[in-house]
């Protein structure tokens, strides 16, 4: 049982060690927080394990030593340093003490802040039976609600996607103001909500090649553009803070609601990668027809409850400008991935 236990031990805390290091210099993925929770959750057996076979050894050595003359100062010695070195470790973390801020600014998300989405607080995204359902709680009692249903060009096995598999539909929620500016990303899927390069339907995408019309007006927000590069005409706010508390029933103008998706390996007779990148049609392989922007007016004129989106356009495949394109005979089986989408606004 003792070796088991130390062999165990070594390459549970090898793999810890490993995810440790993915979750703090690469991007967040779920699957790497899983690894670094089970195996945590393992060594935390495991040393409880080892621990209770060396229960006697530590009892001799910290509480009753051998000599009694001994004690005290064994006492102190085996202590001190460990307690006195976590201790300050501990008060360190909460009060971001050195060294925690230096270790922390060679992060991935300290390094790549500015091209990180997280929701607004108040924002609550759970799955329903064949779809996703958003609220966004605001003060004074405001709400918005959104129920994305699925449609029949949905793959319901991108629910639970299989090993190695990750081409689950991508999509992006966000309000604009009447005049088309960024007031607030609600969601965005987990593989574009981190990092600009992806792995997405078999091959390295980038964000902008997935969700274009969203991450065009993310840019305005972050300051950088998809390739990385500080966007000159565009400022960065902190966190990203903008926020639809003050549009819902107080803008005179309204705002809009829009949603942006995308599903892999939807090619078409039009939309494949099988022929010259200058083509109108080309596509790059894995995303086939191009991501479907839906729409709805939230007009303080006409203060409905619920309202209905309706597709606008598409994001063009060919060049990820973020421009919609408002042309779309040549989408097929792309109209079915959403069968509607409702929206409820709760006012004050």
């Amino acid at each position: 049982m003792k070796h088991y236990v130390n062999i165990s031990l070594l390459f549970a805390f090898a793999i810890l060690i490993a995810s440790a290091v993915l979750r703090f210099t690469e991007a967040f993925s779920i699957i790497t927080t899983r690894v670094h929770i089970v195996f945590g959750l393992m060594i935390l057996l495991l040393v409880g394990l080892h621990l209770s076979s060396r229960f006697n050894y530590l009892a001799r050595a910290i509480v009753y030593p051998r000599r009694k003359a001994d004690r005290a100062p064994t006492r102190a010695k085996l202590l001190a340093l460990p307690v006195l070195s976590c201790g300050y470790l501990l008060f360190a973390c909460f009060l971001n003490w050195w060294p925690v801020p230096q270790l922390i600014s060679l992060g991935y998300e300290a390094r790549h802040r500015a091209i990180i989405f997280r929701p607004e607080e108040g924002t609550a995204i759970r799955p329903i039976d064949n779809g996703i359902q958003l609220k966004r709680q605001g003060q004074n009692d405001i709400s918005l609600s959104i129920e994305v249903e699925w449609g029949p060009a949905f793959d319901p096995s991108a629910r639970f996607p299989a090993p190695f598999n990750n081409a689950r539909p991508q999509i992006a929620i966000w309000a604009e103001s009447s005049a088309g500016a960024l007031i607030e990303t609600f969601f965005v899927s987990e593989e574009s909500a981190f990092t600009e390069n992806l792995d997405w339907a078999g091959t390295e995408k980038r964000r902008v090649d997935i969700l274009p019309v969203w991450r065009r007006q993310f840019t305005f927000v972050s300051g950088v553009d998809p390739d990385g590069k500080v966007d000159a005409y565009s400022g960065a706010t902190p966190e990203h803070s903008f926020s639809v508390d003050n549009y819902i029933g107080d803008d005179p103008k309204g705002f809009y609601l829009s949603v942006e998706v995308n599903a892999p390996n939807d090619p078409n007779k039009y939309y494949h990668s099988n022929q010259a990148p200058e083509n109108d049609g080309y596509s790059l392989p894995g995303v086939g027809q191009p991501s479907l922007y839906y729409s709805a007016f939230i007009d303080p004129e006409d203060p409905k409850d619920y309202y209905l989106m309706e597709y606008v356009g598409h994001g063009g495949t060919n060049n990820q400008d973020g421009d919609l394109n408002y042309d779309s005979k040549h989408i097929t089986s792309a109209h079915d991935l959403i069968e509607k989408i409702l929206v409820n606004v709760r006012r004050k």
